[in-house]
């Protein structure tokens, strides 16, 4: 009660303060701190320990590094919450600049770790919209530009917010912004939003392309042309257009920040984005059978990929289509490729 008493206390001084940025109650603070705690206390850890352990489960390093991100975030979020500082007098300067210069590297650290996830999906599609194979172990530099890059513009904003704090005590408060604490210094503010948000914009453009590629595919193999021996999961756009959603809204978010950042809805909905990783991400069928370990013996199925080495040019192979459909259409009929032979019982596979 007295902790409820002292975040209703601090609202009513919010209200009354011109120097408040972010207006807020004590039940928002305690969603804010609830997003952020399930997510990057127990949610990720637990998907990242499956992809890493899981027999069957297989990410590319760029996801476990998505999860990484969050859970830094969650935990940053949560600082104070360990010193019982979340309400009350201001938290000591140096914990409360901590906090300020960690979560000031957070929207570069998960626009980019989003941005090289997207990335590398879009290569391994465009790899096999032009017939070649993906390969990670040819492309070593290009990997681990991909993996270190979130860290870098992470630790530059962070770098940079320390510096001014540490010069400017006064510029350092909880208050501020209600759930964390933060540095008065606008440009720099500025500057990250801007940053993120031209970032974010990228990815938007990249599961556009990536959305354009596979309809064309999708189309390829409805009208019978596709040689392909393992059709591609349909939850796999869905995911993706979902994803980009998700990254549309925390990019208009971004911008709202500035714009109108009196709000508690933006914090909000960025403290929901580590859930919605494990929503989007966590919830597919590879991952949901290592959960349910127990059904293991009710089915016999091993998930693979398919061999983007003897897949056919994908580009060319719809403009054939396309030349084609009209020519059935007058016909009436159209003409069917001849059945692959059959290679006879394969028990254990499913394809």
């Amino acid at each position: 009660m007295a902790v409820a008493n002292a975040g209703s206390a601090n609202g009513l001084a919010a209200s009354k303060n011109p120097n408040i940025v972010v207006h807020g109650d004590y039940p928002q603070l305690i969603t804010f701190l609830v997003f952020n705690m399930f997510s990057s206390h127990a949610g990720l850890p637990i998907l990242l320990a499956i992809i890493l352990i899981a027999k069957g489960v297989q990410r590319h390093p760029t996801f476990a590094n998505l999860c990484v991100a969050f859970i830094i975030v969650g935990f940053s979020s949560t600082l104070l919450l360990y010193a019982s500082a979340i309400t009350g007098p201001e938290p000591p300067e140096v914990l409360c600049l901590l906090q300020a210069s960690l979560l000031y590297g957070m929207p570069t650290l998960t626009s980019t770790a989003a941005f090289m996830l997207v990335w590398q999906m879009f290569l391994r599609i465009y790899a096999a919209h032009h017939a070649k194979p993906y390969q990670d172990d040819k492309h070593i530099i290009r990997l681990w530009i991909m993996l270190t890059s979130p860290y870098v513009m992470f630790f530059i904003p962070v770098l940079v917010t320390a510096v001014i704090g540490a010069n400017n005590h006064t510029r350092i408060s909880r208050n501020r912004r209600y759930f964390y604490c933060s540095l008065d210094c606008l440009p720099l503010t500025n500057a990250i939003s801007i940053v993120s948000a031209s970032i974010l914009f990228g990815t938007i453009l990249l599961i556009a392309w990536t959305i354009y590629i596979l309809v064309r595919h999708r189309i390829l193999t409805k009208s019978g042309r596709s040689t392909l021996r393992v059709a591609i999961d349909l939850s796999f756009p869905i995911r993706i257009m979902v994803f980009g959603l998700y990254l549309l809204c925390a990019m208009s978010l971004s911008l709202l920040s500035i714009s109108s950042p009196s709000s508690p809805v933006p914090d909000l909905v960025i403290a929901f984005a580590g859930l919605m990783v494990i929503i989007i991400f966590g919830t597919q069928r590879d991952i949901m059978n290592a959960i349910c370990f127990w059904r293991r013996g009710n089915t016999n199925v091993i998930y693979v990929e398919s061999d983007v080495g003897v897949m056919p040019d994908l580009r060319s192979a719809f403009d054939d289509v396309q030349k084609q459909l009209p020519r059935s259409a007058l016909t009436g009929a159209q003409k069917q490729l001849p059945a692959l032979p059959d290679p006879g019982p394969r028990p254990g596979y499913m394809f």
